[in-house]
């Protein structure tokens, strides 16, 4: 999927211009009486482009994707851009796993630019860590069904396709409860981590579905889904 920044000709009825985005999800549109339009792009980017012709005349790396819309103002006669960074909505918790764009998560923060200014961003922090193995896969193919049918229905909006999450929320293919089943439904069923965010499905699921749920996160956590979904958007994003 790419997504597309377009200025639209309402006389003529069609695109006088178009730049093609890596991605789709990107930010909101501000344009300048001084000839510039800026966005923020799904891959950590914000930039500024000729109102006429599209070119890309500047960018900068923002190191987490941008929904929002940038604001101009002014202060003593100096002129500022503002923009909120941050990578998140319907979009990223259901597909930012199995589309990266190179976004890190949870490094949003309030940017703003003026001409001649020098600062930096702080280094993004190490996230690398030793990922545990998963459980090995031994439910039926009956039973990994019935948890992709659950999965997709209730838990997809928030976990990401492929029980792939996108890094706002925890990815499930790591979790050590896929080798706790009862640890698995005091979470999914009870609610015991209801203070994080992560609510009761007791009324939703009975046991038994709970547990095929596991078995089919169990399954893609054994499928290499991820390292295969991951090097082919990398390489068509780069």
């Amino acid at each position: 999927m790419k997504g597309r920044l377009i200025a639209w000709d309402p006389v003529k009825q069609e695109a006088a211009w178009a730049f093609e985005h890596k991605s789709p999800w990107n930010g909101g549109v501000l344009s300048t009486a001084g000839g510039l339009v800026f966005q923020g792009t799904a891959d950590a980017h914000f930039a500024a482009y000729d109102a006429g012709t599209g070119d890309q005349l500047w960018k900068f790396f923002t190191q987490t994707g941008i929904v929002a819309p940038p604001i101009s103002y002014e202060i003593d006669g100096e002129q500022y851009l503002a923009v909120a960074s941050g990578w998140g909505g319907s979009y990223v918790l259901a597909l930012g796993g199995v589309m990266p764009t190179g976004s890190a998560a949870k490094v949003g923060r309030i940017l703003v630019f003026k001409v001649g200014g020098s600062d930096a961003l702080p280094e993004l922090p190490d996230t690398m860590v030793d990922l545990p193995a998963p459980p090995k896969a031994t439910a039926s193919a009956e039973t990994v069904a019935v948890g992709f049918a659950a999965y997709a229905t209730n838990c997809v909006v928030c976990h990401g396709d492929h029980a792939m999450s996108s890094g706002l929320v925890p990815n499930l293919r790591y979790s050590a409860l896929l080798g706790d089943a009862n640890g698995w439904n005091m979470v999914v069923r009870e609610g015991a981590f209801a203070e994080r965010g992560m609510g009761s499905f007791g009324e939703v699921f009975d046991a038994e579905t709970a547990e095929a749920i596991r078995a089919y996160v169990i399954s893609e956590a054994n499928s290499g889904r991820d390292e295969a979904f991951y090097e082919k958007v990398m390489n068509d994003t780069q």
